[in-house]
């Protein structure tokens, strides 16, 4: 009887677990820029609030004081310049690339940082999709997020507030829900508007918390000045590892979710991956 008590239970651990698997999240939001001449009418959309809405956080990094010194240090011209002998046999790159592709990075949440936690200073693993829009002609980047979450059942899984903020008149905006069923899901409800000086928007408050359980406030629309044009509503299922596209004649997104570990002290106070 014990031993059939102890199966259950440890069965439910691990289901329990494998529900709150943590994962990278990243995504891109773009414009689509291209005005073609097209019979398709978009109605002006209302927009629709979760009751309870998670806001990313920034990773505080500490403000950096530069004193600015006097250029001239009475150095001679000569002085600037140091020669450099280059072997050409070497090739320092291609060993790095080598070690990177013996092994698969996994990425780790650093113990002094938090899930829902926006880092500037990680490296954004979607970096070359970025590039790549960047050249062309059809699209622009908007904005980018990256952070950390675990994954839940749907009852559970919060509403992620999003917010590219403006950039070149143009802002997307809204909530997304990541959550695990037999497979990952997640469900999007975006906005796109632009910067309209004819336009201005009522007061339109949104409220939740963030991770350190700080209530947030915030008006949707402390820039007034600005017309909600499009809406994207869309939920799909996928896999870690999988790059998917929320398309809209106007608008997208670009979002991938990728397995993670968290990192712990050891008793000895070194930092080892869990």
């Amino acid at each position: 009887m014990k031993l059939k008590a102890f199966i259950l239970f440890f069965c439910i651990s691990l289901n329990s677990a494998a529900q709150n698997q943590l994962f990278l999240v990243d995504l891109i939001l773009i414009k689509y820029l291209p005005e073609y001449g097209t019979n398709e009418k978009f109605s002006t959309p209302s927009i629709k609030k979760p009751k309870q809405i998670t806001f990313l956080a920034e990773f505080p990094y500490p403000e950096l004081r530069v004193n600015t010194e006097s250029f001239n240090l009475d150095y001679l011209f000569k002085d600037l310049f140091m020669s450099v002998k280059i072997d050409e046999d070497s090739d320092p790159i291609s060993s790095k690339e080598e070690a990177l592709s013996d092994e698969k990075l996994i990425p780790i949440l650093e113990e002094k940082k938090s899930i829902f936690e926006i880092d500037s200073a990680r490296e954004f693993s979607m970096s070359s999709e970025v590039t790549k829009i960047a050249r062309s002609r059809d699209f622009r980047v908007i904005g980018t997020k990256s952070w950390f979450q675990e994954i839940k059942s749907r009852k559970e899984a919060e509403y992620i507030f999003l917010d590219s903020k403006f950039f070149k008149g143009t802002r997307i905006f809204g909530f997304l829900q990541l959550y695990k069923e037999r497979f990952l899901h997640f469900s999007s409800n975006l906005y796109l508007s632009e910067l309209d000086p004819t336009a201005e928007w009522d007061e339109n408050f949104i409220s939740g918390r963030n991770v350190f359980d700080e209530e947030i406030i915030l008006n949707l629309f402390e820039d007034k000045n600005q017309k909600v044009l499009y809406e994207i509503q869309h939920s799909k299922k996928f896999r870690s590892g999988e790059l998917h596209y929320v398309d809209h004649p106007k608008f997208g997104m670009l979002i991938k979710l990728t397995k993670a570990q968290k990192e712990i002290s050891s008793p000895d106070n070194g930092l080892t991956k869990n």
